[in-house]
C-alpha cells in the first residue's frame, strides 16, 4: 500500500490511526499531533460478495498494519442508530436501557462516546462481531460515533450570534442535522437520504417544527453539497441566510481533501 513518504509504520508510536465505518464502506486516516503535514486518508468500498462483518476482517488481514502499536487508536461509527444523553444523567451501564428504549428491536452492541464537549454522551450501536473482532485484533482501540466531532464544531458557532441556527451536513447517503438556539441544542438527527425531493421535505419540517425564522436564523451546510445541488437550491429559495461553515483544523490539508473529506473527520482534526 502507497503511503506519503513522511509516515514510517516503522515508528507507528508516533502516529494516531483512524478507522472510519459506515454501513458501506470502510475508510481510515493516519495523523500526528507532533507533525500537521503528517496526514494520509484512504476509502474502500465493501465487496457485496462477502458479509459486512468478513469485509472488515479481510481488509484487516489483507492491510497488514492495523496490528501495530499506533500513539491512538480510533473506530468512528457512522450510523443514524443514536441518541444524546445530558451527562449530568448519563450512566454508562444504561447504555444498552437507552438504545433500547429508543429503538426497538435492534442488534448490536450498545456503546457510548462522551467527547461531545462537556454536555452530553452519545449512546450508538455496533455490529457485536466487527467489535469484538476489532478490540481482538487492534490495541487498545476507542470506539466514537460521527456525531460527536461534527457536535464539538458546530458548537463553537452558536456563541457568534442569538439566532437559531441549523447545521446540515451531507454524507455517506446520510444527512445528519443539529439545530441549536444560541448555544442551546433543540435537535440533533441522522437521516437516509435516498430520495433528494424527500430530504428537502424532511430539512423544511424541522425549520418549522423548531420554529426557526426563514428571513433571519441560519443554515449552514458541509459535506458532499455538490451531490445535493438540487437539495440545496430547494433550501436557498426557501430560507435566506445560508451558508457552507468554515473550518480549521490543525492538520495541513490540501483544497481538495478540505471538499473531499468527510466532515466528522476535518471536524476530529481541528481538536
Amino acid at each position: 500500500m502507497f503511503l506519503p513518504e513522511n509516515i514510517d509504520l516503522a515508528h507507528s508510536e508516533k502516529y494516531s490511526l483512524s478507522i472510519r465505518l459506515t454501513p458501506n464502506g470502510f475508510s481510515f486516516y493516519f495523523q500526528s499531533s507532533d507533525d500537521p503535514n503528517v496526514f494520509h486518508f484512504q476509502k474502500t468500498d465493501l465487496s457485496n460478495k462477502l458479509s459486512y462483518s468478513d469485509n472488515i476482517k479481510k481488509l484487516i488481514f489483507d492491510l497488514g498494519f492495523f496490528t501495530h502499536s499506533f500513539k491512538k487508536t480510533t473506530v468512528i461509527i457512522v450510523s443514524p442508530n443514536y441518541t444524546l444523553v445530558p451527562r449530568q444523567l448519563f450512566e454508562a451501564k444504561k447504555s444498552k436501557e437507552i438504545m433500547d428504549f429508543n429503538f426497538h428491536d435492534m442488534s448490536g452492541i450498545k456503546l457510548h462516546d462522551s467527547s461531545v464537549n462537556k454536555d452530553y454522551s452519545v449512546v450508538f450501536n455496533m455490529d457485536e462481531e466487527v467489535h469484538s473482532f476489532l478490540s481482538r485484533h487492534l490495541i487498545n482501540p476507542e470506539f466514537k460515533h460521527h456525531s460527536a466531532p461534527l457536535l464539538n464544531v458546530f458548537n463553537t458557532y452558536t456563541h457568534h450570534e442569538c439566532r437559531k441556527q441549523c447545521f446540515v451536513c451531507f454524507h455517506d447517503g446520510f444527512v445528519s442535522v443539529f439545530c441549536y438556539f444560541e448555544d442551546k441544542l433543540l435537535s440533533a438527527n441522522t437521516f437516509h437520504c435516498d430520495n433528494k425531493p424527500d430530504t428537502t421535505y424532511y430539512l423544511a419540517s424541522i425549520w418549522e417544527k423548531l420554529s426557526l425564522d426563514q428571513t433571519k436564523d441560519t443554515l449552514y451546510l458541509s459535506g458532499d453539497i455538490d451531490s445535493y445541488l438540487t437539495v440545496v437550491n430547494d433550501l436557498k429559495i426557501l430560507i435566506k441566510n445560508v451558508e457552507r461553515i468554515n473550518m480549521e483544523p490543525k492538520t495541513t490539508l490540501t483544497k481538495e481533501q478540505l471538499n473531499s473529506l468527510p466532515t466528522d473527520v476535518i471536524a476530529a482534526l481541528c481538536v
